[in-house]
């Protein structure tokens, strides 16, 4: 992992350059949802599992008026030909196209699909379908409430600065596409990621948290670890806060607080074993680092963040339900007053 400031100074890059729109906080209507990683539909696609809960959301959200945000390794192009997976995928992009078509859709590219940083190979593959569109590092959303401004979100994939993903990008994708791939094929491990490895999913959290942490009125949002992000916290991070609750709580039945105690901590054990760590100071952090989480969970599941009216949502979509699961939710005003 490279040092936080060598992060810092590529996610500033990418924020100086990044494309701008302004939107009311109230009737701001965006989901955002990064890491689908869509190859050929073999046992190397991470995607293939999520593919049915992804369509639910999307006939969702499409029919709802929400504007639909990629927040980057929408395809898997380290590991395949491009033109393969948009063919193996039309009928997701004919999906997205519906967004497009209303002037709803907005694409971040990300260290898995950078190839989409390159207007001539847009030009060439994509706007076949997409015409005109235009794949961005970042966005820049500034907020404002009756034309007054009351904070900014920063919208980018999360790589930008470490090692593997960016700075020798070139190094990954050789020992991905030749090696990691034919062992995916064969024992369907999921992609080697940041979301697999303790030390860079914990890092990187970390980093992307102080970036914005230093900002005034700042929020950022970004995919790339695979591991939903909430307020700052990850799940572990609330379940740790809970379990610190109940401890204190004198009042609860000792048996009830005992079982209760015992419940979470297996659950904290199984995240663990996962690789999932958990921050400290849980109580003073700033509410300003959200991570959507991905579209390429072995089990099918997908996760994303609604951002709807002055409101700020994670949400998971299944095989099992035709709607939404919420799993957290706030005012986007009090988040970002949170943060003075």
């Amino acid at each position: 992992m490279p040092k936080i400031s060598t992060i810092h100074k590529s996610i500033n890059r990418a924020a100086n350059n990044a494309h701008v729109t302004s939107q009311d906080i109230n009737t701001l209507k965006w989901v955002i949802f990064s890491d689908h990683h869509r190859g050929q539909r073999d046992g190397a696609d991470d995607f293939l599992t999520c593919e049915k809960a992804y369509i639910k959301a999307l006939n969702y959200y499409y029919e709802n008026g929400y504007t639909l945000l990629l927040l980057g390794d929408v395809e898997e192009f380290w590991e395949n030909p491009l033109t393969m997976v948009l063919q193996k995928y039309n009928n997701i992009l004919e999906l997205e196209k519906k967004f497009f078509n209303d002037g709803r859709l907005l694409r971040i590219w990300g260290n898995h699909d950078d190839v989409w940083r390159y207007k001539s190979t847009i030009a060439k593959h994509l706007n076949f379908i997409f015409p005109q569109i235009i794949a961005h590092e970042a966005i820049n959303l500034k907020l404002v409430d009756d034309d007054k401004p009351v904070g900014e979100i920063l919208f980018i994939h999360g790589h930008q600065g470490t090692l593997a993903s960016e700075r020798w990008a070139w190094l990954s994708k050789i020992f991905v596409k030749i090696f990691w791939r034919n062992l995916q094929r064969i024992f369907k491990f999921p992609l080697s990621t940041p979301s697999n490895s303790i030390s860079l999913k914990s890092d990187h959290d970390h980093a992307m948290y102080e970036w914005a942490a230093a900002k005034q009125n700042s929020i950022i949002i970004c995919g790339h670890t695979h591991q939903p992000v909430f307020m700052s916290h990850t799940h572990i991070d609330e379940l740790m806060l809970t379990k610190k609750e109940i401890m204190m709580d004198d009042t609860m039945d000792r048996d009830l607080k005992n079982e209760k105690l015992e419940e979470i901590d297996k659950v904290i054990e199984g995240l663990q074993k996962d690789g999932v760590l958990y921050n400290t100071d849980l109580e003073h952090r700033k509410p300003c680092y959200f991570n959507s989480g991905c579209c390429s969970f072995s089990d099918g599941d997908i996760t994303g963040l609604e951002i709807v009216e002055n409101e700020i949502k994670l949400i998971k979509w299944n095989l099992h339900r035709n709607e939404a699961q919420l799993k957290k939710k706030n005012k986007l005003s009090s988040v970002i007053n949170a943060l003075d």
